[in-house]
């Protein structure tokens, strides 16, 4: 309760600059972003859940960590070829609109994962597939509405919300450390609730009626207008393109790493579920910490600077995990999970510095038709994400458990020599 409290009088005092040029659109403005931190707040708690289970769940379906790697692959696949799309349907229909259209695909998806079984490998794949089509429409969704609503600060506004969300994902991954004994079936049923309030929140309290401009005329498949142009021209501006370029590296490199760590911690080294959830709430402890701290060191010195320094903090991440494998093979066993958990609070303040930014850059590359270029962002950032669940599983099964993480620690240099060179505020 105390913690609620604090929440709303931090929510108060932020809010409060928020300034805008009409008092009836910047009421509603911060309303909205009221609203927003509380719904990720619930909607955290259940992506705590899902997070620390959902790897662990596929692995004991398949018993293969290829075929996981595969799978997680194609999540990748439907988080962001459809994002084009997506974007341009937001631009049609509106933010909150979409919001809503994504809770059938969640449940949809959550419901399909629930039935699913070695022997009905196809339920499991479904239940990717609409899990992923649910995650787009409402991440995308989101991330532009704060855009919309946030006049001033907008760094310290995604931190804000971003607090929220890593506060209910705290709670989450909480429940599931204290739920051992449950069925992983069990934490997505909770899910499903929580997505059903959600619904009713964003019906009852949301409203874009003064803010969102509709671009009603847009043509969802027609690819000879608005999308080709927009295409062209964020590729012809030089600060958009390294920006886009940035990012689809950024995230080649480090999910490589990271694409299926949690399987690959439960499958090396037989780390249980109630660990996994424990280095989740240390990570997000951290995460609810620093988030606004982050957003605000963005406002303040940057975004170039900004995604430097979280590229130090991913350094340390990594660092630390390929020493703890040596230290653990070389008999000092209990090292392992302490190192395991530290490594985590480096990673958690990489997000906080990196997110901001990274949100700041990609909702801001085309005024009139955020949408449309965020899901072009996002589906350039997807090719980049698609083969590292493929080349993550390859090289733990066939080479060496710490083989991808190598390859991303390296890979870190070269990211920040590229911002140095080409990323320009």
């Amino acid at each position: 309760m105390s913690l609620l409290i604090f929440y709303y009088f931090l929510v108060q005092i932020i809010l409060i600059n928020n300034k805008g040029s009409s008092g009836e659109i910047n009421k509603l403005k911060r309303e909205n972003l009221k609203v927003l931190f509380f719904i990720n707040l619930i909607h955290g708690m259940g992506v705590g859940m899902f997070n620390v289970v959902y790897q662990p769940y596929v692995l004991e379906i398949t018993n293969s960590i290829m075929i996981t790697g595969v799978l997680i692959t194609l999540g990748a696949f439907i988080q962001f070829i459809p994002m084009p799309l997506v974007g341009k349907f937001s631009d049609r229909i509106g933010r909150r609109k979409l919001m809503l259209i994504s809770m059938p695909f969640y449940v949809l998806g959550l419901i399909s994962l629930i039935f699913s079984n070695s022997n009905t490998l196809i339920l499991l794949i479904l239940g990717i597939v609409f899990y992923y089509l649910g995650f787009i429409m409402n991440n995308l969704s989101t991330l532009i509405f704060i855009s919309e609503n946030s006049n001033s600060s907008k760094g310290l506004m995604y931190g804000l919300i971003l607090f929220s969300f890593f506060g209910g994902t705290i709670g989450g991954s909480t429940f599931v450390l204290l739920g051992g004994a449950l069925d992983s079936r069990i934490f997505f049923g909770l899910f499903i609730g929580i997505l059903i309030i959600e619904g009713f929140i964003n019906i009852t309290f949301l409203s874009d009626k003064l803010i969102f401009k509709r671009h009603s005329n847009l043509k969802l498949i027609d690819m000879s207008d608005s999308q080709e142009g927009i295409w062209r021209k964020i590729m012809r501006n030089p600060k958009s393109k390294n920006i886009l370029i940035f990012f689809t590296l950024d995230l080649f490199i480090y999910n490589i790493g990271l694409s299926i760590y949690s399987a690959g911690l439960r499958d090396f080294y037989f780390i249980t579920r109630e660990q996994l959830a424990l280095i989740t709430i240390v990570f997000n402890v951290t995460n609810v910490i620093f988030q606004i701290p982050g957003g605000h060191v963005a406002d303040k010195i940057g975004k170039k600077k900004s995604l430097i320094l979280s590229q130090f903090f991913g350094i340390s991440f990594f660092i630390i995990n390929i020493l703890a494998y040596y230290i653990w093979a070389g008999g000092f066993t209990a090292f392992l999970f302490p190192a395991l958990l530290f490594s985590h609070i480096p990673f958690a303040l990489s997000v906080c510095t990196f997110i901001p930014s990274q949100q700041m850059s990609l909702t801001n590359l085309d005024e009139t038709r955020k949408g449309e270029s965020y899901g072009i962002a996002g589906l350039m950032r997807g090719i980049g994400f698609l083969p590292t669940g493929y080349i993550g599983g390859f090289l733990i099964e066939n080479v060496h458990y710490v083989a991808p993480l190598f390859i991303s620690f390296f890979g870190i240099f070269f990211e920040i020599w590229y911002l140095s060179k080409y990323f320009h505020d």
